[in-house]
């Protein structure tokens, strides 16, 4: 289970699969290029890849434009169009170090796309294979050596994962590989080890309000839910709307007991994301019981049991709300309901017994 954690988690890491782009200088002749560069660090995939295209048939001999075409691709999931482009940039242009980064880049999504991840690894070792070649030709690139780690962990082999990225480290010290060497303890359950990466990772990036998410999320794992809420509350300046950032700023009020704020901070997340965290109403169930108000707690922990209807714990908290309401036939069903989903669940017998 946490090397699946681990998968998701690193796979939000994009920066370790890909190389940084052509100096401006490279691109500022070249319109359609440097249009598609720019569409993509925005985000826009499909407008950057038919900039792309243009480009291509504009200089098809260039391998900044391959490059960036293969990239394009693979975002929009064009993985075999990529592959073969990547597979063409490389034996056209073996001196380039690109296309061996985004070539093993295309083996990991071919990996990802793999219904069976057994038979995927296979990908993997191609990757692996790649990056042996592009370390023949710059044995100093710390990209090389950071996406190479990220196989090793989508591998399960910590060890060598660990290796690589300490050794882009030792090349080039980026937040991103930070990042991923964090989340690698993480998933590894070496917690103490993940905390000093994050907080490594933020001094480097200290604008980053997703990397707080994340180092606040494993703040909370370790007990130290007021520093969590304290990283948390100051990414909020830097992206106010973020679901996720009042999400864990919620749970880490939730953990201190300041129900109020909590309830304000979970409120947002719903508000803001209404389906993505089923727990939030959980949560908020918690919080409206915790401050007196049964009717409001009913009324999250019902839409949280109806998005998730097989926890256990949140058919509880319903039975609660619905006892406290007087609703006996309600507190009864959801206490039993519990109890079929965890047999032998003792607050939920206790419940039954006194209705």
């Amino acid at each position: 289970m946490r090397w699946l954690l681990l998968t998701f988690s690193l796979l939000a890491v994009p920066a370790l699969a890909q190389t940084p782009p052509p100096s401006a200088g490279q691109t500022a002749t070249q319109d359609a290029l440097k249009l598609g560069v720019q569409l993509y660090a925005l985000g826009r995939y499909e407008a950057a890849l038919e900039a792309f295209e243009r480009a291509a048939k504009e200089k098809p001999q260039d391998p900044d434009v391959l490059y960036w075409l293969a990239r394009a691709q693979l975002k929009v999931g064009l993985l075999n169009p990529a592959l073969e482009n990547a597979k063409g940039l490389v034996a056209k242009n073996p001196r380039y170090i690109g296309g061996y980064m985004v070539l093993a880049e295309a083996y990991i999504a071919l990996y990802r796309a793999s219904e069976d991840r057994e038979k995927g690894k296979a990908y993997l070792d191609q990757a692996l294979s790649v990056l042996r070649d592009a370390e023949r030709i710059n044995p100093r690139y710390a990209p090389l050596f950071a996406q190479r780690g990220l196989v090793y962990a989508l591998l399960g082999q910590v060890d060598k994962a660990e290796e690589a990225f300490k050794k882009a480290l030792s090349l080039q010290d980026t937040p991103e590989v930070r990042l991923a060497m964090a989340e690698l303890y993480l998933a590894a359950g070496r917690l103490d080890e993940a905390l000093e990466q994050y907080a490594r990772a933020l001094q480097l990036a200290p604008k980053d309000a997703d990397l707080r998410v994340r180092y606040a999320s494993a703040l909370l794992l370790k007990g130290r839910a007021e520093e969590a809420a304290r990283v948390l509350e100051e990414g909020h300046k830097l992206k106010p709307l973020d679901a996720e950032g009042w999400y864990t700023l919620g749970q880490a009020y939730v953990a201190l007991g300041w129900m109020r704020e909590a309830g304000v901070a979970l409120e947002n997340a719903i508000a803001l994301a209404p389906l993505r965290f089923p727990a939030a109403y959980y949560y908020l169930g918690l919080v409206y019981l915790a401050l007196g108000d049964a009717q409001k707690a009913k009324s999250r922990l019902t839409v949280a049991v109806r998005l998730e209807p097989k926890r256990p714990e949140y058919r509880y908290q319903l039975c609660l709300a619905n006892e406290k309401l007087g609703d006996k036939e309600g507190a009864r069903y959801q206490c039993q309901e519990a109890l079929k989903l965890k047999p032998g669940y003792k607050e939920a017998e206790e419940v039954l017994r006194r209705l």
